[in-house]
């Protein structure tokens, strides 16, 4: 069974983006605005230095600074701390600490250094990090990124403990999601792809946790509840919108692009650390005027 306090994670979570001044300087001072911006669309929780948050990018103690700092201004809102990391002391770590400081539920990727590893292996990385704390623990399953999907194989090693509690499908592939949903309907399950938020709701998935919802967290609102009423010609609508953005979006490079749109929304400007880089000029003026045909901006 999952932990007790697992039954309440669920509806949309943004992967809030980590702010950077240029260079590469934490610039936590805008941490209120950013939630600000996310609670105003009504956005259920968020997700703090995941992949979006460019949580592999920072230290222990940065993740640990900018978690503290959504947490002193999180109001209501869900909140869930992203602490994998490719070494085990650390995602034990920063869950231990997630802990101490009230987050919800952590999301916890797999060590990613070495390729191939086995289901055991990736089992015995995951048990001392759920052992950790008192905490729900959300797995954590984006292939494209890290090189290893979170198995079933995976899961029935750990399904016994009581920590485990969901996983989050990054993989954008329908059929995976809707495999996680429909197989571990004790766990909560969220959909990582903007993508699949109509499909996630349709099967009773928990939720999704979005990165697309920096910039427009009012669509994916908009998706999610539609995909929950009864018309279905809303929710269609409201998904083609969410696969329109996600066209846009997909054009530009990653994480970076979240940052120019949140900027053209009116939010501060903020930059990407090394080894990603900032939209060009052109690049933002590109997608401004993407943005404005598409009638998103």
């Amino acid at each position: 069974m999952p932990h007790a306090k697992a039954s309440k994670l669920g509806g949309v979570l943004t992967a809030i983006a980590t702010p950077f001044e240029e260079g590469g300087k934490l610039a936590l001072q805008h941490v209120p605005t950013l939630v600000d911006f996310q609670k105003s669309a009504g956005i259920d929780g968020l997700v703090v230095c995941g992949t979006n948050g460019e949580g592999t990018s920072l230290s222990v103690e940065e993740r640990m600074r900018t978690l503290e700092a959504v947490m002193s201004v999180k109001g209501d809102m869900l909140i869930v701390a992203a602490t994998g990391a490719a070494n085990t002391p650390d995602a034990v770590a920063l869950t231990r600490h997630a802990a101490e400081v009230g987050a919800d539920a952590v999301l916890v990727l797999p060590p990613f250094f070495f390729k191939n590893p086995s289901h055991t292996g990736v089992a015995d990385a995951f048990m001392p990090v759920l052992d950790s704390a008192d905490i729900p623990v959300l797995l954590y399953s984006i292939p494209q990124m890290s090189a290893i999907r979170i198995s079933d194989e995976t899961l029935a090693l750990l399904a016994y403990h009581p920590n485990l509690s969901g996983l989050k499908d990054s993989s954008g592939d329908a059929e995976s999601a809707r495999h996680y949903i429909t197989a571990y309907r004790e766990l909560r399950m969220f959909a990582g792809s903007d993508r699949l938020v109509q499909l996630t709701a349709q099967l009773n998935g928990a939720g999704s946790i979005t990165g697309g919802a920096n910039g427009f967290p009012d669509l994916v609102m908009a998706a999610r509840h539609a995909a929950l009423s009864a018309d279905t010609e809303a929710a269609d609508a409201a998904q083609r919108i969410l696969n329109t953005m996600m066209d846009i979006l997909v054009k530009y490079p990653l994480i970076a692009v979240n940052k120019s749109v949140m900027k053209l929304r009116g939010l501060p400007p903020l930059s990407v650390r090394p080894t990603l880089v900032n939209l060009s000029a052109q690049q933002e003026d590109n997608l401004r005027s993407d943005l404005v045909q598409a009638g998103l901006l």
